[in-house]
Formats: C-alpha cells, structure tokens, sequence
C-alpha cells in the first residue's frame, strides 16, 4: 500500500482567497460566489467542494499551476505573510503584545483613530488581524487597507474592557465601528439597569494614592465616564483635594438620571450621544463577581444628592481595598 496525494480545497481556500486554514466548506463557497443547495450533510458538502474546486481552477491558472504536481507543491507552501512595512509597527511588537484583558485602536496614517475594539486577551485578538485569513473578511481587509498605527490600554477584566471600549467609540466614533456594526446578543440575565460602576484604576495616581473610574450606564446603555476620582471632599477634607471630578460626576448624575432636576437646561446631556454596550457581557460578570464590584444602583436612590452620597461610600470602599460595600 502507499499513501494516495490529497488535493485540500479547504488549504486551496486559505492561499488563494485568505479564508481561515480549518473554514467550513460553505464558507468557500460562499468566498467563491456558489449557491449552496440541497441538505448539509455528507453528500451536500461533497457536492460543494466539487463545485468550488472548478471555481479554483482559473485562479490556479492565473498563477501558472497547471498541473496535479504542481498544485500539490503549492497547496503546501505556506501563506504569505502580511506586509507590515507601511506600519509603525512590526510582527515582533506583536508578539510583545500583553496576553490580557484590554482596549485596542487602529490609527490611519494622518493619527486618526478609525476603529476601536476590546479583548479577552490583547495578543490573540491583535495578531488576528495580521494573518494571510484576514483577508478573507470585508472587516479584515479594511482594517489592512487603513491601519498605520495601534494603540492599547489594558485593563483589569473583560467587563472593564467593554466599559472603556464604549468610551472610547462615544469619544471617536469611529468610521470602522458605524460600517460594521456588531448586532447585540440577547440579554437574558436580567434587566437592562440604570448603575455607576465604580472600577479601581490599576495604578496609583495622585498624592492621594489609587484613583477610581465611574462609568454610568442608563438603560444598559453606556453614556459617559469621569475618571479620577479620589474619596473626598467628605473625606479627609484637605484644600488640596480635586474636586473637579466630583462636580463632573454630580452633574453626570442630575442630567443622565435625573433631568428634571437639571439647573440650566443649555447643560443637558444629550441622551442619543450614548454607545451600545455588550449588556450580556457585563451583565453576568456583575453577577459572577458581585461580592467583589461596587454598582451604585441608581433606581434605589431617591434624588441625585442621595444617589452622589451613597457614590462617595462606594468610592471609598474601591479605593480602601478589595470587596464589594453596600450604599444603604
């Protein structure tokens, strides 16, 4: 016995179109523009691979293999890589990439930022983007036609990754974000809230030590963020505390949650400026880890004072240590 050759038009799919190495036969023929017909079974999908494999056979020509010895030597030729020349950064400053949680941008090469995403882990994510199978998505091949330049901010967990991804899209807008928009899932784990999630920053900032983000969410929707929070100026009360982020943050809370208490109307935010958030996502890690996060649910507090009040606690419990405090 000896072992037959095997002609793979699942590897003919990777080189010559950019699909992924292990796609599925109906996405090559979906690549190759081949009605699917019939009952996906066996059969079905030997009858695809026959059908893309002579959708093959001109691109194979174009490149001179016109024969099986040929196309067995160039189905095992590896993929040619990406060109990152035109970019500010290489395939080893990929690598160097953090395997955790975090934020990414794409910069044009006039420093504007043209698409903002988030990551379980920034390494895998990022690399994605520059293998032979990017090619192979419309969303792939607009981000290799544009991208000249990457941003990161890692962060603490996959939930404060959403959080500051939506951010950082209310901040940007972002052209690649609008022409691909991500359908959101179902959220089957509980309303849609109105809360502040107070996060504690990674690193410390200021004489005061660590520092806290708010992020407010109304609806399940995300509208804003004030960073640099510190306890005060209940707390300590030295002249030197910032009280610039307090303001921020109490006037965040009459206009998003309460606006007929807002003073000046010409203040107001504008509600619609707000993001689209992963609400599955953050939903079940705030139940997952409920003992570990304060939420200040705002629908529990009577009047923006009573709900900026129980925020100062919260605060302070974030910045003191780990744990999850209760505003009552």
């Amino acid at each position: 016995s000896f072992p037959a050759p095997v002609i793979s038009a699942a590897k003919l799919g990777h080189l010559l179109l950019g699909l992924k190495s292990s796609h599925a036969a109906g996405d090559l023929a979906a690549a190759l523009g081949e009605e699917v017909r019939g009952p996906d079974d066996c059969r079905g999908r030997a009858r695809i691979v026959a059908a893309s494999f002579l959708r093959l056979v001109p691109l194979l020509e174009e490149r001179g293999i016109d024969s099986i010895e040929a196309l067995l030597e160039y189905q095992d030729m590896p993929a040619a890589p990406v060109d990152l020349s035109g970019c500010a950064f290489s395939a080893l400053d990929l690598k160097a990439l953090p395997a955790s949680p975090g934020v990414y941008r794409f910069l044009d090469s006039r420093g504007r930022v043209f698409y903002v995403g988030k990551a379980k882990n920034l390494r895998v994510r990022l690399g994605s983007y520059f293998t032979p199978s990017a090619r192979g998505t419309a969303k792939g091949r607009a981000v290799l036609e544009q991208i000249h330049s990457l941003q990161i901010d890692a962060v603490a967990s996959e939930m404060e990754a959403a959080l500051v991804e939506a951010a950082l899209i209310a901040e940007h807008r972002p052209r690649l974000n609008r022409q691909f928009d991500v359908h959101e899932r179902p959220a089957p784990y509980g309303p849609r809230l109105n809360l502040v999630v107070i996060l504690r920053d990674t690193a410390p900032s200021g004489p005061n030590g660590r520092a806290c983000t708010l992020h407010f969410l109304r609806g399940g929707r995300y509208m804003a963020r004030v960073g640099g929070i510190v306890p005060g100026p209940s707390g300590s009360g030295h002249a030197a505390e910032p009280f610039a982020p307090w303001d921020r943050a109490r006037d965040l809370i009459a206009e998003i949650f309460f606006p007929e208490t807002r003073v000046s109307p010409d203040a107001a935010l504008d509600h619609d400026a707000g993001v689209d958030i992963d609400w599955q996502l953050v939903s079940t890690f705030l139940r997952k880890y409920r003992d570990e996060v304060n939420v200040l649910d705002v629908d529990e507090c009577a009047s923006a004072d009573a709900a900026a009040a129980r925020l100062r606690v919260l605060v302070e419990a974030a910045v003191s240590g780990p744990g999850r405090t209760l505003a009552r």
